[in-house]
């Protein structure tokens, strides 16, 4: 009976452990540009249409507290590059550098996610204005019509 009581409790306990789930907007480049615009648009009004979306949100949930204990939101979306003007003014202020941008989700980037080489002419922003969250970063990129951003929970 010990045993079996012992058993239960290791199986009880190894299903609370920490669990990883990522949600990733999938489907034509209009799905996605749908999905992307109403998920950002929730946050601030978007200055002009997207061209194309790729957006994934990672949870790692676990342990003993109910509740995600983690999550980031991800993505990259491409504008028109007249639009340039239009987005610098509705992520402003632009803040200082992000030493080392990177994807920030809890397992390896989607083949979507940009090399490093990627942000070397960015101008960055806070994650605010765009994904409603504190932490991470907004890249812009003047020369790719791109925003790139990482954020994570707050």
């Amino acid at each position: 009976m010990k045993a079996l009581t012992l058993l239960i409790l290791a199986c009880t306990l190894s299903a609370c452990g920490p669990n990883h789930t990522r949600d990733e907007i999938t489907g034509t480049q209009s799905e996605r540009v749908t999905r992307a615009t109403a998920i950002l648009s929730k946050y601030d009004k978007l200055p002009g249409p997207l061209l194309d979306a790729h957006m994934a949100q990672d949870v790692i949930s676990g342990g003993l507290a109910p509740g995600p204990s983690n999550e980031t939101l991800s993505g990259v979306i491409t504008f028109p590059a007249a639009d340039l003007p239009k987005w610098q003014k509705i992520l402003s202020p632009q803040t200082s550098h992000v030493d080392s941008p990177r994807y920030g989700g809890h397992s390896p980037a989607p083949a979507w996610w940009p090399a490093a080489a990627a942000f070397q002419n960015c101008e960055f922003y806070e994650p605010k204005k765009l994904t409603g969250r504190t932490f991470g970063f907004v890249a812009l990129s003047p020369s790719a019509a791109a925003i790139y951003f990482s954020t994570g929970s707050n």
